[in-house]
């Protein structure tokens, strides 16, 4: 036997004995996003701060780029998905990737490319009843209403299934943080900074409705803080009407002997009345503490608000949105006021929220909203919009400072946002988007800072393939 011959016959041996392997398939996204931020600080006369979204810091005009590449593969019971992603601000040091001498990443957070996993799903179905599921991939429980208490990509393991025709679950434990921020001993309890959550969400289609109550239980070590939250989300279509409504309720304490009690609510209301205008009405509402001196912390902080995907009220890139946290107090993705400066010597009482930095004293708000989306393809092809006006009221205004007035209370008129979003289909794989968003300030706003509208322009440029 030739040399040939033997090589092949090893070839033939050992692809017998391995594994058979699964097709992959490739798949990504590529965005850049011509940006312009204006007074998120609602004051003409201060110069702008940075803030923060996706790629990085930011401020006035800038691009930021979000490039992915996906791959994913699968078999009967099985799946794995992976998300690779760079998300950066489009600068010199960010395209050579590079950090120079005496360079420090907390002083130039913007420099490289921060390439690496952005999202992982791993499935495997035991039975209809229990799929085992983990990763860091997309989560909520509330998303498809108001997105009031939880939607992310954290870290998950759990189980989810059918546990009859028209009844489904899912269990999750979610390692929000561990060990994260240790100064001293990491072996010293009292240094390991935990955060982590258990849910349970219930899913039961009720004819054209789905009735989906759910649980999750909070146990913020690092803010030393346990919560117990109680909701419920409900949405489905009747011929041209489309409801949909949610509360939550948060029930707690904080080790120090303080009682968390606080709520939160949506409801929803869209029309299908043509292809091109499908109005919508809807109301938010979370709740504000009244006396941040007191020990009852009545703010209303959710696990992550997840406003910005919701499907009603949600805008990719609407200014309320965006990252507001220095003035009005919502930070990036959310729409509640959780991190509003309160008045100097107040305790804050973190118990959640993006990056742990809700305020359990924060004043809520109320939020009217008036909308409508469509397809113009009618009269330009394929151009699709979407519109919307909120009214933003303050749900308690004790603690905030009045810097207009110090005798009096701020006033609860927080403002009024105008958002459009235009987008333009070239091609399956080529979409130029548009946003503008403005925030006028109302009384509220104008007594804490200024009387100076913050607004956002954003192009979008969106690759698939």
């Amino acid at each position: 036997m030739n040399a040939g011959r033997i090589l092949i016959t090893l070839l033939l041996v050992v692809g017998l004995s391995s594994p058979a392997l699964a097709a992959i398939d490739f798949f990504g996204t590529a965005r850049v996003l011509p940006t312009y931020y204006k007074n998120f600080d609602f004051n003409d006369d201060a110069s702008d701060m940075f803030v923060v979204n996706e790629g990085g810091l930011a401020k006035g005009e800038h691009l930021r780029a979000e490039l992915r590449l996906g791959w994913q593969a699968k078999g009967d019971k099985w799946s794995v998905k992976m998300i690779t992603e760079a998300d950066v601000i489009m600068q010199k040091d960010t395209a050579d990737r590079s950090f120079y001498a005496g360079s420090d990443k907390g002083v130039n957070p913007n420099t490289g490319g921060e390439f690496g996993i952005e999202r992982v799903e791993l499935l495997y179905a035991f039975s209809p009843l229990a799929e085992l599921q983990t990763g860091w991939d997309i989560r909520a429980l509330d998303i498809k209403t108001g997105g009031l208490l939880y939607g992310d990509d954290h870290p998950f393991i759990g189980f989810r299934g059918q546990l009859a025709q028209n009844t489904r679950y899912e269990l999750l434990y979610l390692p929000i943080q561990n060990m994260s921020g240790i100064t001293g001993d990491p072996f010293d309890s009292d240094e390991i900074n935990d955060w982590r959550v258990y849910s349970l969400k219930l899913n039961q289609k009720i004819g054209a409705f789905e009735l989906s109550p759910f649980y999750a239980y909070s146990d913020n070590d690092n803010r030393e803080a346990t919560v117990h939250y109680y909701g419920v989300e409900a949405y489905g279509k009747v011929g041209i009407v489309k409801p949909s409504f949610e509360i939550v309720l948060a029930d707690g304490d904080f080790d120090s002997g303080k009682d968390i009690s606080s709520m939160a609510a949506f409801a929803g209301l869209e029309l299908e009345l043509s292809k091109v205008f499908n109005p919508y009405v809807a109301l938010r509402y979370t709740q504000g503490d009244d006396d941040a001196s007191d020990n009852d912390v009545e703010g209303w902080v959710g696990i992550t608000d997840i406003g910005r995907f919701t499907p009603l009220m949600g805008m990719d890139g609407g200014i309320l949105s965006e990252d507001i946290g220095q003035s009005y107090g919502a930070t990036l993705y959310s729409y509640a006021p959780e991190r509003s400066p309160l008045r100097a010597g107040l305790p804050t009482d973190n118990y959640g929220g993006i990056s742990n930095g809700g305020r359990g004293n924060n004043p809520g708000q109320r939020i009217v909203a008036v909308g409508a989306r469509g397809d113009l393809s009618d009269f330009v092809d394929k151009l699709s919009y979407k519109t919307q006006v909120f009214f933003i009221w303050y749900d308690e205004t004790d603690n905030l400072n009045n810097k207009k007035n110090p005798a009096k209370k701020v006033d609860d008129y927080a403002g009024t946002t105008f958002d459009l979003q235009l987008s333009y289909a070239l091609d399956e794989h080529f979409t130029i988007g548009y946003i503008f968003g403005i925030f006028q300030p109302g009384s509220g706003i104008e007594d804490q800072f200024g009387d100076d509208p913050a607004l956002t322009n954003c192009v979008s440029l969106a690759w698939t393939y």
